[in-house]
Protein backbone atom coordinates (compact mmCIF):
# COMPACT_ATOMS: atom_id res chain seq x y z
CA UNK A 1 0.00 0.00 0.00
CA UNK A 2 1.54 3.43 -1.19
CA UNK A 3 1.22 6.14 1.38
CA UNK A 4 -0.50 9.79 0.56
CA UNK A 5 1.65 12.43 -0.12
CA UNK A 6 0.49 15.71 -0.04
CA UNK A 7 0.96 17.52 -3.71
CA UNK A 8 3.89 20.44 -3.80
CA UNK A 9 2.40 23.65 -3.10
CA UNK A 10 4.90 25.70 -5.17
CA UNK A 11 3.28 25.89 -8.53
CA UNK A 12 0.02 26.76 -7.20
CA UNK A 13 1.89 29.55 -5.23
CA UNK A 14 3.22 30.63 -8.61
CA UNK A 15 0.44 30.79 -10.32
CA UNK A 16 -1.38 32.85 -7.75
CA UNK A 17 1.56 35.18 -7.97
CA UNK A 18 1.48 35.49 -12.10
CA UNK A 19 -2.23 36.08 -11.88
CA UNK A 20 -1.94 38.86 -9.43
CA UNK A 21 0.45 40.43 -11.86
CA UNK A 22 -1.61 39.65 -14.34
CA UNK A 23 -4.69 41.37 -13.00
CA UNK A 24 -2.85 44.38 -12.03
CA UNK A 25 -1.17 44.89 -15.44
CA UNK A 26 -4.67 44.68 -17.36
CA UNK A 27 -5.69 47.02 -14.95
CA UNK A 28 -3.32 49.36 -15.43
CA UNK A 29 -3.75 49.13 -19.47
CA UNK A 30 -7.18 51.57 -19.64
CA UNK A 31 -5.28 54.14 -17.47
CA UNK A 32 -2.51 54.70 -19.62
CA UNK A 33 -4.55 54.93 -22.93
CA UNK A 34 -7.16 56.87 -21.23
CA UNK A 35 -4.02 59.30 -20.04
CA UNK A 36 -2.74 59.29 -23.76
CA UNK A 37 -5.97 60.05 -24.85
CA UNK A 38 -6.45 63.29 -22.88
CA UNK A 39 -3.09 64.27 -24.24
CA UNK A 40 -0.11 62.77 -22.50
CA UNK A 41 1.07 61.02 -25.62
CA UNK A 42 4.50 59.05 -23.60
CA UNK A 43 1.36 57.02 -21.85
CA UNK A 44 1.27 55.72 -25.43
CA UNK A 45 4.60 54.19 -25.35
CA UNK A 46 3.68 53.38 -21.72
CA UNK A 47 0.72 51.25 -23.02
CA UNK A 48 2.53 49.36 -25.55
CA UNK A 49 5.03 48.21 -23.06
CA UNK A 50 2.63 47.08 -20.43
CA UNK A 51 0.78 44.96 -22.96
CA UNK A 52 4.46 43.53 -23.81
CA UNK A 53 4.63 42.65 -20.15
CA UNK A 54 1.17 41.06 -19.66
CA UNK A 55 1.65 38.95 -22.88
CA UNK A 56 4.34 37.51 -21.00
CA UNK A 57 2.61 37.62 -17.82
CA UNK A 58 -0.07 35.64 -19.37
CA UNK A 59 2.02 33.14 -20.92
CA UNK A 60 4.15 32.59 -17.48
CA UNK A 61 0.70 32.31 -15.77
CA UNK A 62 -0.63 29.51 -18.43
CA UNK A 63 2.69 27.53 -17.22
CA UNK A 64 1.98 27.87 -13.60
CA UNK A 65 -1.68 26.62 -14.11
CA UNK A 66 -0.06 23.49 -16.13
CA UNK A 67 2.17 23.05 -13.31
CA UNK A 68 -0.70 23.89 -11.09
CA UNK A 69 -2.85 20.77 -12.84
CA UNK A 70 0.25 18.28 -13.70
CA UNK A 71 2.49 18.45 -10.75
CA UNK A 72 0.51 19.75 -7.93
CA UNK A 73 -2.97 17.44 -9.26
CA UNK A 74 -5.18 20.80 -8.90
CA UNK A 75 -7.14 21.79 -11.66
CA UNK A 76 -6.74 22.34 -15.28
CA UNK A 77 -9.32 25.25 -15.76
CA UNK A 78 -6.25 28.00 -14.92
CA UNK A 79 -3.88 26.47 -17.33
CA UNK A 80 -7.09 26.73 -20.20
CA UNK A 81 -8.01 30.38 -18.91
CA UNK A 82 -4.64 31.62 -18.92
CA UNK A 83 -3.46 30.14 -22.40
CA UNK A 84 -7.05 31.47 -23.96
CA UNK A 85 -5.43 34.74 -22.44
CA UNK A 86 -2.09 34.36 -23.37
CA UNK A 87 -3.62 34.16 -26.98
CA UNK A 88 -6.26 37.22 -26.76
CA UNK A 89 -2.98 39.21 -25.22
CA UNK A 90 -1.05 38.76 -28.49
CA UNK A 91 -3.84 39.34 -30.30
CA UNK A 92 -4.67 42.45 -28.69
CA UNK A 93 -1.31 43.39 -29.27
CA UNK A 94 -1.23 43.04 -32.84
CA UNK A 95 -4.59 45.07 -33.32
CA UNK A 96 -3.21 47.98 -31.14
CA UNK A 97 0.09 47.97 -32.85
CA UNK A 98 -1.62 48.23 -36.30
CA UNK A 99 -4.26 50.56 -35.13
CA UNK A 100 -7.28 49.11 -35.39
CA UNK A 101 -9.14 50.47 -32.46
CA UNK A 102 -12.72 49.13 -33.76
CA UNK A 103 -11.56 45.63 -32.47
CA UNK A 104 -8.38 46.68 -30.13
CA UNK A 105 -10.82 48.18 -27.34
CA UNK A 106 -13.30 46.11 -27.19
CA UNK A 107 -11.37 42.80 -27.10
CA UNK A 108 -9.12 44.85 -24.11
CA UNK A 109 -12.55 44.70 -22.12
CA UNK A 110 -12.39 41.00 -22.80
CA UNK A 111 -9.08 40.91 -21.50
CA UNK A 112 -9.69 42.48 -18.32
CA UNK A 113 -12.75 41.21 -17.78
CA UNK A 114 -10.95 37.71 -17.91
CA UNK A 115 -7.53 38.76 -16.19
CA UNK A 116 -9.87 39.75 -13.32
CA UNK A 117 -12.03 36.73 -13.21
CA UNK A 118 -8.86 33.99 -13.95
CA UNK A 119 -7.51 35.89 -10.65
CA UNK A 120 -9.94 35.40 -8.69
CA UNK A 121 -10.62 31.60 -9.77
CA UNK A 122 -6.49 31.12 -9.07
CA UNK A 123 -6.79 32.45 -5.56
CA UNK A 124 -9.45 30.11 -5.05
CA UNK A 125 -7.68 26.91 -6.33
CA UNK A 126 -6.52 24.28 -4.06
CA UNK A 127 -3.40 22.08 -5.12
CA UNK A 128 -4.47 18.32 -5.34
CA UNK A 129 -8.03 19.19 -5.71
CA UNK A 130 -8.81 16.80 -8.22
CA UNK A 131 -7.01 13.63 -7.19
CA UNK A 132 -5.86 13.83 -3.89
CA UNK A 133 -8.99 14.41 -1.98
CA UNK A 134 -11.01 12.50 -4.24
CA UNK A 135 -8.87 9.36 -3.35
CA UNK A 136 -9.29 9.42 0.67
CA UNK A 137 -13.45 9.56 0.28
CA UNK A 138 -13.60 6.38 -2.08
CA UNK A 139 -11.11 4.90 0.61
CA UNK A 140 -13.29 5.89 3.46
CA UNK A 141 -16.21 4.41 1.42
CA UNK A 142 -14.64 1.31 0.61
CA UNK A 143 -13.58 1.16 4.05
CA UNK A 144 -17.65 2.07 5.39
CA UNK A 145 -19.22 -0.65 2.64
CA UNK A 146 -16.47 -3.45 4.39
CA UNK A 147 -17.48 -2.77 7.25
CA UNK A 148 -20.76 -2.95 6.65
CA UNK A 149 -20.67 -6.27 4.93
CA UNK A 150 -18.73 -7.80 8.03
CA UNK A 151 -21.43 -6.65 10.19
CA UNK A 152 -24.34 -7.83 8.18
CA UNK A 153 -22.37 -11.01 8.21
CA UNK A 154 -21.78 -11.28 11.88
CA UNK A 155 -25.74 -10.03 12.57
CA UNK A 156 -27.02 -12.72 10.01
CA UNK A 157 -24.95 -15.58 11.31
CA UNK A 158 -26.26 -14.39 14.79
CA UNK A 159 -29.95 -14.30 13.73
CA UNK A 160 -29.57 -17.51 12.20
Amino acid sequence: MSEYREPPRWPLIALRVTAALTALLALLMPFLAGGFLQGYYPLLDAHKQTGTVLCIVALLAAVSGLLVWRVSRGPSGPAVQYGVLTLMCIVQFAFGDERILLLHVPLGVGVFVMAEKSAVEAFRAKAGNADAQEAPQGAQETVRGAKGAAEGTVAGAGAE
